[in-house]
């Protein structure tokens, strides 16, 4: 067994015993670890391809997924679990998030990219601030990969945090055109992180002025010249849900090929409730520290809620395009997936339920994952 199998398998055992460590402790050591444990495992890829079950692909604004699940963004920062993601048996592969300018990521109270799980309840929260080294070194990087079949490469993008609007959204565009050159097969526009200054994640009790001009430009200047790649747009967890059809009626306007929901939250008072009572202080702690995005099993109700809801109006409006919907937030296991796709979905994304999963499964995350999937639904 591989040495990251095997620190995946110790941490899987003793992560919730940890738990009675002091919170900033507790926090301070999986902060310290995550990233290095996360190049050392996209650097083991000494394993054998694994065989998708078939009648689990999906073809989605043309092209084919050979399986309705893979990585969410913040999984590969700088694009480096792309063979490991394919050999695994993922269904695809996101890129990023980036931006047009390099980020290190946030710092505080002596931490760098604050991250801690809640072992006990299945979930996370991250402050990590977006780090990666740009649009134009990750497109570059993606230009040399070698292309599997039915395996899309995605590259999630954002505008600069904190830039001004007249000068973020140029730079945006160019990053996507430089992604669009490296040949990737659709972009995924980040509009759901919390966790950098100057980018704000609303509610959506009304539509951000701002957001809209973004997806107006990007819908020019993108969409209309370049109708070959599909784009999405994610959005929060915290997505008004009475909102949710006006979001849903721009994109779809606009030329959009999907909305991503349910990623993270911050919502903390409402989640706290839902936080087992061995994991509270630590929640507490981090919360009221870095505050953060929410993440894993306690988002998995709303984010199917959101899901439905927005399958029920694309099917109320009997669209001549197709628009799909992606779900991300709370996919642990393949019933997270069945449930997913019952309610609208047409591909999931995870994150804190992959990690989780894979100090129990390994290798066989994936092929664990397709045995649990009801192959009646698709």
């Amino acid at each position: 067994m591989s040495l990251p199998n095997i620190l995946a398998r110790l941490d899987s055992k003793i992560r919730p015993l940890l738990t009675i460590l002091p919170s900033d402790l507790f926090a301070s050591l999986y902060s310290s670890t995550s990233r290095w444990y996360a190049d050392l495992a996209s650097k083991d890829t000494h394993l054998q391809p694994i065989v998708i079950p078939s009648g689990l692909s999906r073809t989605i604004s043309g092209l084919t997924f050979r399986s309705p699940i893979c990585n969410a963004a913040g999984m590969y920062k700088y694009a480096e679990g792309y063979h490991k993601s394919y050999l695994l048996g993922a269904g695809a592969f996101l890129a990023g998030t980036t931006t047009s300018s390099v980020r290190i990521g946030n710092t505080k109270n002596g931490i760098s990219l604050p991250f801690t799980p809640y072992p006990h309840s299945h979930s996370a929260s991250n402050w990590l601030g977006l780090p990666n080294a740009g649009h134009e070194a990750i497109a570059k990087k993606i230009f040399t990969f070698p292309r599997y079949k039915d395996f899309p490469i995605g590259a999630s993008v954002s505008a600069d945090p904190g830039m001004q609007q007249n000068l973020a959204i140029p730079l945006l565009i160019e990053g996507i055109i430089s992604y669009i050159k490296a040949s990737v097969d659709f972009i995924e526009i980040n509009e759901s992180c919390p966790n950098v200054e100057g980018h704000k994640q609303t509610d959506m009790s009304s539509l951000d002025p701002d957001l809209l001009i973004r997806l107006e430009v990007i819908s020019k200047q993108i969409i209309k010249k370049y109708n070959h790649i599909p784009v999405f747009v994610k959005f929060s967890n915290d997505i008004n849900i009475n909102q949710l059809p006006e979001l849903l009626q721009v994109l779809i306007d606009l030329g959009y090929s999907g909305i991503n929901v349910g990623n993270t939250s911050t919502n903390y008072a409402y989640y706290r409730d839902k936080i087992d009572k061995r994991d509270i202080d630590l929640y507490d702690y981090f919360t009221n520290t870095f505050g953060g995005g929410l993440s894993g099993r306690i988002l998995r109700e709303n984010s199917l809620s959101l899901c439905y809801s927005a399958y029920q109006y694309i099917q109320s409006k009997q669209l001549q395009k197709e628009f799909s919907i992606i779900s991300t937030g709370g996919i642990q296991n393949g019933s997270d997936i069945n449930n997913a796709i019952k309610s609208g979905a047409s591909l999931t994304q995870w994150y804190t339920g992959y990690y989780e999963q894979y100090g129990k499964h390994t290798y066989d995350i994936y092929k664990k994952i397709y045995e649990e999937i009801d192959m009646k639904i698709f």
